[in-house]
């Protein structure tokens, strides 16, 4: 198999897309702790911040190991709770979203566990709400929906951003394709090739000035 082959089905065992996964927790660590500064934060919350900052440096970890021992980790048979994945992954952003002024929705249609491990899933959640966040305008809306059909879990994350245009639609999922100034083209084809690593589907629907949405399905435990 080639080396493009490799890259285009696993671009996130590439040094570039460690690079780029790692950058992640470190954003959202920094996030965490411009919040935990608040001397008024009340005790329960500072508590949750920094069990959830001390978990982010720790999967920055794992994935320098897995990095520099070329070692990634095998597809494991893990159940991960998709309400509390979602939740964590909104508390990470809770800083971005605070100096946007968006207004975040979470619907959750009932309490399902999805197979996949915990960390790939939050490396999903955590590419897509950032580029929605990203994609949003000041005072905009996200909007987080979760539920089941028939045998999978699904997720939706949609915002009311600018949308994207048919051509830029039609690469998304690409390596290295980016519409971003300063992107890496990788979060998004990241993400695909851990969904369907999880026997799952990603898919994206945008309507130019109407904002974007993307739905990743997964199989229910």
């Amino acid at each position: 198999m080639s080396d493009n082959h490799k890259l285009l089905n696993n671009p996130h065992k590439t040094a570039a897309g460690y690079a780029h996964e790692i950058k992640n927790p470190i954003t959202a660590v920094r996030g965490l702790l411009q919040l935990l500064a608040n001397p008024d934060l009340p005790a329960l919350k500072r508590s949750l911040y920094t069990e959830i900052a001390i978990e982010e440096l720790d999967r920055a970890n794992g994935l320098l190991y897995e990095m520099v021992h070329n070692n990634p980790p095998a597809n494991r048979q893990e159940t991960t709770n998709m309400k509390e994945a979602i939740t964590k992954t909104t508390l990470l952003f809770e800083q971005a979203i605070q100096s946007k002024n968006l207004q975040l929705e979470t619907f959750f249609a009932g309490n399902f566990n999805v197979q996949i491990p915990k960390q790939q899933l939050a490396q999903v959640l955590a590419n897509i709400l950032k580029n929605a966040i990203e994609a949003s305008r000041a005072n905009g809306r996200i909007t987080i929906s979760a539920y089941t059909e028939r045998q999978f879990g699904i997720i939706s994350i949609k915002d009311n951003g600018p949308g994207i245009s048919p051509e830029a639609l039609d690469m998304l999922f690409t390596p290295y394709f980016t519409t971003k100034r300063t992107g890496t083209g990788l979060g998004l084809s990241i993400c695909q090739s851990i969904i369907h690593e999880a026997n799952g589907q990603i898919t994206v629907h945008s309507e130019f000035d109407a904002g974007t949405e993307f739905i990743v399905k997964l199989p229910i435990c």
